[in-house]
């Protein structure tokens, strides 16, 4: 089955699949396939740089749609600091393999969405009362409370298959 069929469906890949070039065929992915992918699995890598510094953190994504990927932090961190300085990120979705690593010689470590794009701090009221009904835990930081989105940028599917082949990966721009 090919990926985009796979991730419209909601589900994993398998141990026998894989996504590469050659299967996906006539079925590319497209940002849609992206955005379900990323709202599928929330916790994400998010990478910026300090300076000259590569820094990366676990972060929940709040949500993803046609315009990017959504993600709130408050003005005391680290990481509002560095995104002010450099309007560059790159996150990272995970989803695990169905099964264990090496199990009937598999060599599957599960599939992983890259995306790197501008950020854009969003003042909007009315996002961020939706943030506060839908994140209730964050509303004692409320007064400190930023919303980013990733967007302009290019997306990528990657599974242990295309490990040295990186640069020949569909580039899903958003």
């Amino acid at each position: 089955m090919p990926l985009a069929a796979r991730v419209k469906a909601g589900g994993l890949l398998a141990v026998s699949e894989t996504i590469t070039n050659e299967s996906k065929g006539d079925d590319m992915a497209n940002f849609d396939d992206c955005v379900r992918f990323a709202n599928q699995h929330m916790i994400c890598s998010v990478a910026t740089c300090d300076r000259e510094q590569p820094r990366i953190r676990m972060l929940g994504m709040w949500f993803a749609d046609t315009r990017g990927f959504y993600f709130s932090t408050v003005k005391t961190k680290e990481i509002f600091r560095e995104l002010t300085a450099n309007r560059k990120a790159e996150v990272c979705f995970y989803a695990p393999p169905k099964g264990p690593l090496g199990q009937e010689g598999s060599t599957d470590i599960g599939t992983m969405l890259r995306a790197s794009g501008d950020v854009v701090f969003l003042d909007d009221p009315n996002l961020k009362e939706r943030l506060l009904k839908e994140r209730p835990f964050l509303r004692p930081h409320a007064d400190d409370q930023v919303i980013f989105r990733i967007q302009n940028g290019e997306a990528t599917f990657w599974t242990s298959a295309d490990s040295g082949r990186e640069s020949a990966l569909e580039r899903i721009r958003f």
